[in-house]
């Protein structure tokens, strides 16, 4: 990819060649060491990342982000720039009315991804509502070290078309909810501090770890940027970001490594994983969860008799609050009910 540095380990420098095929030794060299970040692009293919190097500051224009409109009755979407907004009901048939879900998908995506397929077809499945997903893959595609520091200012441009379409359109924030993975994830918190934290909810599936820190909220997921913050942790300490960070968080596994995913070295399986379980969850959803201290507990049948929750759903369970866990098949259907 043009956009990464690749390390060719053998000789121990990098260049900006296509992918090369390391040993699992060499790749966990990498994935070990926080100055990195590692991306699987292909079946045994990784891109190594230098997070040291300085990158160049990028600001979030229309040129940068395109929205896309789904409902039951438009599933092929239609294609629609901030500029459009004033005209979005007779272009795309946007219902101000119903409940609209915004999807964002994380670093090196764009809108045909797998997290945004898997989320609109599963809503549009079950529930007569709008999405939007976003698509900010101009900048998504570049470096991590590029993308991760443009997740406020992609978070506030968004924020500004919802806000336009609360103020002009009279689609109200309380019928948004917001649903982004790894860095998108982080962009949904942005969203939601930028409207002030009315967005009715959100949820972060796996919200990413490199480059964010406990202490500063001002450009991550946090409790504070909606109405009510849900967090599906699969991949903690590798890819994702293994701290609280929702009124309700909920560790399937324990949160770090998931069943049926083999040799994951880098986390990509145990990553993408937060969005296929929220995916399933959105119709006839058996992510019974239970409200528990640690895996550790929850494994050793010590808090059979706490709180459940459900994972994901549509809507979502606002009552849950503290951390749960639960464990899933390895192969789909995910869910064990």
């Amino acid at each position: 990819m043009k956009a990464a540095l690749l390390f060719l380990v053998a000789v121990a420098t990098y260049c900006s060649a296509t992918p090369v095929k390391l040993s699992s030794e060499a790749v966990r060299k990498y994935v070990n060491d926080s100055r990195y970040i590692v991306r699987e692009t292909e079946k045994g293919l990784y891109e190594v990342e230098d997070l040291t190097e300085l990158a160049t500051e990028v600001f979030a224009t229309e040129d940068d982000i395109t929205f896309y409109f789904f409902s039951q009755s438009n599933r092929n979407g239609v294609e629609i720039k901030e500029s459009q907004l004033h005209d979005i009901v007779r272009l795309t048939g946007f219902d101000i009315n119903k409940e609209t879900l915004v999807v964002i998908h994380g670093w090196q995506n764009d809108y045909t991804s797998p997290v945004n397929d898997h989320i609109k077809t599963a809503a549009l499945q079950g529930h007569d509502i709008n999405v939007i997903v976003v698509d900010w893959s101009p900048i998504a595609a570049r470096r991590y070290i590029i993308a991760q520091p443009a997740v406020l200012r992609v978070g506030n441009y968004i924020g500004d078309f919802l806000l336009r379409l609360d103020n002009e359109l009279g689609h109200r924030l309380t019928k948004v909810s917001l649903v982004g993975h790894s860095l998108g994830a982080h962009i949904a918190g942005n969203i939601g501090a930028r409207t002030g934290g009315l967005v009715d909810n959100i949820i972060g599936l796996d919200p990413a770890g490199p480059f964010f820190t406990q202490r500063n909220i001002d450009n991550r997921l946090d409790p504070t940027d909606a109405r009510y913050v849900q967090v599906i942790h699969t991949n903690d300490g590798v890819l994702g970001f293994g701290i609280i960070m929702g009124h309700a968080d909920y560790y399937p596994n324990g949160g770090k490594i998931q069943p049926g995913c083999g040799i994951d070295i880098v986390g990509s399986c145990a990553h993408s994983r937060a969005y296929v379980y929220y995916a399933e969850s959105l119709n006839n959803n058996n992510f019974i969860s239970r409200l528990c201290s640690s895996y550790s507990d929850f494994s050793s049948n010590r808090c059979n008799s706490n709180t459940t929750s459900f994972l994901g759903s549509f809507p979502i369970d606002k009552t849950a609050t503290g951390e749960y866990f639960l464990e899933t098949n390895s192969n789909s259907p995910y869910a064990r009910g």
